[in-house]
C-alpha cells in the first residue's frame, strides 16, 4: 500500500510561512534604506575528455556526445539587496562555449552556443528575530557529510558535482526557519515548483512538490550539532532522516547523515519472459520495488581530522541498501545489448532508464578518502585538493584533483582533473573516462 500525503497539505508549508511573516513583522513608519552589494566572477577555461570506450550506456558516444575540446567563458553575477529586515538574493550565469566532439567514430566541427540561467533568485523576509522566511530559486542544504545529504530529498546533489568550477542549481523552495532557542531550530520547508534547468533524477518522473520539516540542536558554539528530519512527497512514501557532528578531540570529528522510506521509485534490471519469444529471457529495466513495503536505508558515515593550519582529511562509507547489486549490474548489460536481436525493442527505454535510475549511486555500498590542503608546499594561496571514491561491491572507482592558486588582487590559477576506472558496466566508470580542465577566475 502507497502512502500518499492528502492534497489538502501540499501548499501548508507555503501557507505556513506567509502567515508567520504577516503575524510577525514589526509596523515601520518610514522606509528602511536600501543597501545594494555586487560582484562577479569571471571564469575562462579550456577541457579536453574522453568518453569511456565500449560503454553499453553510450556506445561509440551516441548518446551522450561526450566533447574532447571545450573552451568556455562562464560569467557568475552576484546581487544582494538589503533594506531593513528584507534581502533579495539573485545569482545569474551566462556561458558561452565551443567545443569539438567524436561520435560514431566522426569528428564534428566547433559548434560555439550561449546559455543562460539563473542559480538562485529568492527573496528573504526576517520577520523576528526568531522567524525567517524566504520563498524562490534557491540552494539550501545541511549536515557535514562530504559525499551525499540522504536525509535532505528534495536536493540529490553528489561529490561528483563538487568542484571547482561546479555551482548548483537551486529549486523553488519555500522556507520558514524558526528559532525557539539560541541553540534549537525547526525549519519548514517545501519544493512548490518544477524548475526547468534542473535534469531529471529519476527517467519519467513526473514534479510533485516535495515538503519536510527539520528540527535542530546544537552546541559547542554550534560547531556541535543534531537534526532529525520528516519529510512527504506529494505522492508516495514519506521518509525520516537524520544527521550529527561530533567533535571527539585533537582536530577529530565524527558526523553522519542518513534517511529511510518505504518502498523504492528507482528503476532495477528484471528478468522476465519476452513478449515475443515465450521461450527465451530478456532484461527490461522496471520500477520493481514500487510496492514491495520493504524499507530502505541510505547512509553515510565519516570521521574527519582537522590538522593545524587548515588541512583536512576525511574518510566516508557510504551505504544505499536500495542500490543495485553486481547481478543488476550485469543484467543491466545484457538490457542495453545490442547484438542480442530480442533486446533491441525496448533498447531505447532500457537506455533511458538506466542512465537515469533514480539513485545518486548506483551501488549499496562506497568508501571515500579526501583532502584539502590550504596554502600547500609553502605556498601562500595554493590549495590542493584530492579525492578518490571506490565501490566495495565491484571495486571501480573515481578520482578527482584540483589545485587552486591566487595571486594579484583577485585572481586565481585553476586546473583540475577526473579519471574513472574500472570495466565499462561497474557502478562508478560512468561514462567519461578522464577529463582535464585549466582556466583563470577572475573576481570582480
Amino acid at each position: 500500500m502507497r502512502h500518499d500525503v492528502p492534497p489538502g497539505p501540499r501548499h501548508l508549508l507555503t501557507s505556513l510561512a506567509v502567515a508567520i511573516s504577516l503575524l510577525t513583522t514589526p509596523a515601520k513608519s518610514e522606509a528602511d534604506p536600501v543597501t545594494i552589494r555586487t560582484s562577479m566572477s569571471w571564469f575562462t577555461t579550456a577541457t579536453m575528455q574522453s568518453p569511456v570506450p565500449d560503454s553499453p550506456l553510450n556506445p561509440d558516444n551516441s548518446v551522450a556526445g561526450i566533447e574532447s575540446q571545450i573552451g568556455t567563458i562562464d560569467i557568475r553575477p552576484n546581487l544582494k539587496l538589503d533594506s531593513g529586515n528584507f534581502q533579495i538574493v539573485a545569482r545569474p550565469q551566462l556561458k558561452t562555449s565551443t567545443a569539438k566532439s567524436t561520435v560514431n567514430k566522426t569528428e564534428s566541427s566547433e559548434h560555439p552556443r550561449s546559455s543562460g540561467r539563473w542559480t538562485e533568485a529568492y527573496g528573504v523576509l526576517t520577520a523576528s528575530n526568531k522567524v525567517l522566511v524566504s520563498y524562490g530559486l534557491q540552494n539550501y542544504q545541511w549536515g557535514a557529510a562530504e559525499s551525499l545529504n540522504p536525509s535532505n530529498r528534495i536536493f540529490h546533489e553528489t561529490i561528483d558535482s563538487k568542484g571547482v568550477m561546479s555551482v548548483v542549481q537551486g529549486r523553488q523552495i519555500a522556507r520558514a526557519n524558526l528559532s525557539w532557542t539560541k541553540n534549537l531550530t525547526t525549519i519548514l520547508m517545501s519544493e512548490t515548483d518544477q524548475v526547468n534547468d534542473i535534469n531529471a533524477f529519476r527517467a519519467e518522473e513526473t514534479f510533485q512538490t516535495r515538503s519536510l520539516m527539520k528540527h535542530e540542536v546544537n552546541w559547542n558554539s554550534g560547531a556541535d550539532y543534531l537534526g532529525v528530519v520528516y519529510g512527504a512527497p506529494e505522492k508516495g512514501s514519506p521518509w525520516i532522516g537524520g544527521y550529527f557532528n561530533l567533535s571527539l578531540f585533537d582536530g577529530l570529528t565524527l558526523y553522519g547523515d542518513a534517511s529511510q522510506q518505504r518502498s523504492s521509485e528507482a528503476w532495477y534490471p528484471v528478468l522476465e519472459t519476452s513478449s515475443l519469444v515465450s521461450t527465451q529471457k530478456v532484461v527490461q529495466l522496471r520500477q520493481s520495488k514500487l510496492y514491495d513495503q520493504k524499507t530502505y536505508t541510505i547512509a553515510v558515515g565519516g570521521l574527519r581530522y582537522s590538522f593545524e593550519g587548515g588541512s583536512d582529511l576525511r574518510f566516508e562509507y557510504l551505504a544505499n541498501s536500495a542500490g543495485w547489486t553486481k547481478d543488476d549490474n550485469k543484467n543491466a548489460s545484457i538490457a542495453l545489448d545490442t547484438t542480442r536481436n530480442l533486446q533491441l525493442t525496448d533498447y531505447k527505454t532500457n537506455l533511458k532508464r538506466a542512465l537515469l535510475p533514480g539513485l545518486e549511486y548506483r551501488g549499496q555500498k562506497y568508501a571515500l578518502i579526501s583532502l584539502r590542503v590550504p596554502d600547500a608546499l609553502t605556498f601562500k594561496d595554493l590549495t590542493l585538493y584530492a579525492r578518490a571514491m571506490r565501490s566495495l561491491n565491484d571495486f571501480s572507482s573515481i578520482y578527482y584533483g584540483s589545485l587552486e592558486y591566487g595571486f594579484w588582487s583577485a585572481s586565481t590559477l585553476i586546473v583540475s582533473a577526473f579519471m574513472s576506472q574500472g570495466s565499462a558496466e561497474t557502478d562508478l566508470r560512468g561514462i567519461v573516462a578522464s577529463s582535464v580542465t585549466g582556466g583563470l577566475r577572475q573576481d570582480f
